[in-house]
């Protein structure tokens, strides 16, 4: 489990496919991560992998048939979000974020205020229900807070500190951002079902 506050940022150096699953090489900044260990759960853009194995700065996961079918696809180059697995009594800044992708998000507009930013984010219509005004979403691992929601796009504001310490700063219009919704809505939105039946 995670909070969404993201401690580093890595860059994709290799991506060697073996079958449907996918082997990644990451450059990290290895004082930013100095008490890893084989086996550690690390949110790479809000996916939670496991690491497989790494070297003085760089991080190597693998990625199922089933997380690529998901997510957006991962690209040599790329800069990535990574954030360690929570430590009980860790302090919560964000929200609970678990790692499981429900969707890709297409980033459709960007507008700037200040030195902050609006972006406008295309999601996936079946997610829809789980988005409210001032709720939490992740988006590519980082916690946010939902600023207005339409039938088939939401808003999100990005202040200056979390587009400096995240990969956001490399990204731009059309491009695709993994979605997680808020664990909250999913249990409210499943619990007002069951009330129905």
């Amino acid at each position: 489990m995670f909070n969404g506050i993201i401690e580093s940022t890595g860059t994709i150096q290799k991506i060697d496919a073996h079958g449907e699953s996918n082997r990644l090489t990451i450059e990290f900044d290895a004082k930013k991560f100095d008490d890893i260990k084989l086996g550690d759960s690390i949110a790479v853009n809000g996916i939670c992998l496991t690491l497989e194995d790494t070297t003085v700065n760089q991080l190597i996961f693998y990625t199922s048939g089933e997380t690529n079918l998901k997510i957006s696809p991962f690209h040599v180059g790329q800069k990535v979000n990574l954030e360690r697995s929570l430590i009980l009594g860790s302090r919560i800044s964000g929200h609970f974020v678990f790692g499981h992708i429900d969707g890709v998000a297409k980033l459709k507009g960007i507008t700037s205020i200040d030195k902050s930013e609006i972006w406008e984010l295309a999601v996936p219509s079946e997610l829809s229900k789980y988005f409210a005004p001032k709720g939490s979403v992740a988006i590519n691992g980082v916690s946010l807070t939902i600023n207005s929601v339409s039938k088939s796009s939401i808003t999100i504001n990005l202040i200056p500190f979390t587009i400096e310490h995240t990969s956001f700063k490399y990204n731009q219009i059309d491009d695709f951002l993994n979605i997680e919704v808020d664990m909250l809505a999913r249990y409210v939105d499943s619990t007002l079902q069951n009330n129905n039946e």
